[in-house]
């Protein structure tokens, strides 16, 4: 995990994958502590950690200033020794890239935080998407902030209708927990009852690198 800046985040690339077969855990976090170091010199980044979650995938998630940093990262540093060997030990049929715009303002990287919960959706009906960001904040202010574990949380949207609700909480268990009580609160069904149910996707990501 790296910390660049404290600047506002105005973008997320969520990119998950497989390692190789025969690539050890220890293996994976050295590459992947050469590889943010030599990424932190890119103007405009923020964060990158590596993730994990239940089904032995991975994922580098970076924030920065703009979506155009982060895709200028393989240009920029995809030559470098550190990159390439990182990208060596990854299945790269497996690769995955989100890049998620951040539709709430003046968004901070929390600290103090080891799990990142990430779900994907569209909604029913497009003309719904303006009242994402008010269903946004009283999910946050009437909800997350009730709990000590809730570090961060945010709208992103992926393409015209596609859209992400992610959670940064201190604890993965926590985590997990506040999320099932969704179903339950009255500022968080208003949020499910716009999502299109067959387009959701829901995982649990725990940082560790």
């Amino acid at each position: 995990m790296i910390r660049i800046s404290s600047k506002v985040a105005k973008a997320m690339e969520f990119t998950r994958f497989r390692k190789k077969a025969d690539v050890t855990d220890d293996a994976l976090l050295a590459a992947a502590l050469a590889f943010e170091k030599a990424i932190a010199s890119q103007q405009g980044l923020i964060f990158h950690s590596l993730v994990r979650n239940y089904d032995n995938e991975y994922a580098n998630v970076l924030f920065s200033e703009s979506i155009q940093i982060l895709k200028d990262l393989e240009s920029n540093f995809g030559n470098l020794p550190s990159v390439k060997e990182f990208f060596q030990l990854i299945e790269m049929s497996s690769v995955k890239v989100e890049y998620h715009n951040i539709k709430k303002e003046n968004f901070l990287i929390p600290t103090d935080f080891s799990c990142i919960e990430k779900g994907t959706f569209s909604l029913h009906n497009t003309d719904d998407i303006s009242k994402l960001k008010q269903i946004s904040e009283d999910i946050e202010n009437e909800y997350l902030n009730r709990f000590d574990n809730s570090r961060g949380h945010f709208i992103g949207q992926l393409g015209p209708n596609l859209f992400s609700e992610v959670t940064i909480g201190k604890t993965l268990a926590q985590t997990k927990q506040i999320c099932m009580g969704y179903f339950n609160d009255p500022f968080c069904t208003k949020l499910l009852a716009l999502a299109d149910k067959e387009t959701m996707e829901l995982d649990f990501w725990y940082v560790i690198a």
